[in-house]
């Protein structure tokens, strides 16, 4: 190939791969801005997810020197990761009621070890509690540990520890403060919505006699973390037995968050 045609063969190689690398700048940048818009909405879901949460399990066997149980403790909680003063805060706060837990979980021993030693099968007192994040948001961590107690007899008996947090601060929130009343508005609105849906259903899980139900919720202060936050609703439950029967487990009624008196 002579000089001539060398260059004119490779003046059009040279236009086409410019129009090549033309036609591919595009793509790549929107490819670019692609992974960018990306990244950015995973960040944002990142922050609206609030606390990042794991949950921990504190367990332990009493047993008598030949191996047989006579108690069974299982306490599962929520743990933030990070090192932030909100995830301080909240695992501070977790810390102290498994501290709590386990001081009350040993006041029975004595009874359980004497009871399990005049039986002849396997069965033994428990304390088990179970964890369940009802909503973690960039606002809001409420945390809800349901708990059972088993002493023999015909079954356990259930309990509940419920909380809000502030997902910034870590700190526990009340719910008169989240819906923007003094405690004794709260008891008020509460009672009032559980009188009403005893009266729409009185057969519902109360108790039959209205009068005992209104007694039983006017002894009944539902400031004390009788409640939990989901789906932006605050849910008040009756621990069993407290408006209804133990088949009836706990009583619910509700209050949307953005509620005021």
């Amino acid at each position: 190939m002579n000089k001539k045609n060398f260059t004119k063969g490779s003046g059009i190689a040279v236009l086409a791969a410019a129009v090549a690398l033309a036609t591919a700048a595009p793509a790549v940048c929107s490819a670019g801005a692609n992974a960018q818009i990306m990244a950015k909405a995973a960040e944002e879901d990142k922050k609206a997810e609030g606390m990042s949460l794991k949950t921990k399990t504190y367990e332990h066997e009493y047993k008598f020197k030949d191996g047989k149980i006579y108690k069974k403790l299982s306490f599962k909680y929520p743990s933030a990761e990070g090192d932030s003063e909100a995830a301080k805060t909240f695992n501070d706060y977790y810390k102290k009621l498994l501290k709590k837990w386990k001081k009350a979980a040993k006041e029975n021993l004595a009874d359980a070890k004497e009871l399990v030693l005049q039986r002849e099968d396997d069965v033994f007192y428990s304390d088990e509690v179970t964890c369940e994040i009802m909503q973690n948001d960039e606002n809001y961590v409420s945390v809800l540990l349901s708990g059972y107690s088993y002493e023999f007899g015909a079954h356990g008996m259930p309990y509940r520890y419920a909380d809000i947090f502030d997902a910034k601060t870590g700190k526990k929130l009340s719910a008169a403060k989240l819906l923007g009343l003094t405690k004794k508005q709260l008891n008020e609105k509460v009672r009032g919505l559980y009188l009403e849906q005893f009266d729409k259903d009185p057969e519902s899980g109360f108790y039959p006699d209205r009068k005992d139900v209104e007694t039983a919720l006017n002894e009944t202060d539902f400031n004390k973390n009788l409640y939990y936050l989901k789906d932006d609703k605050i849910y008040f439950y009756a621990d069993p037995y407290l408006v209804g029967p133990y088949a009836a487990g706990f009583i619910e009624v509700s209050v949307d968050l953005e509620e005021t008196a």
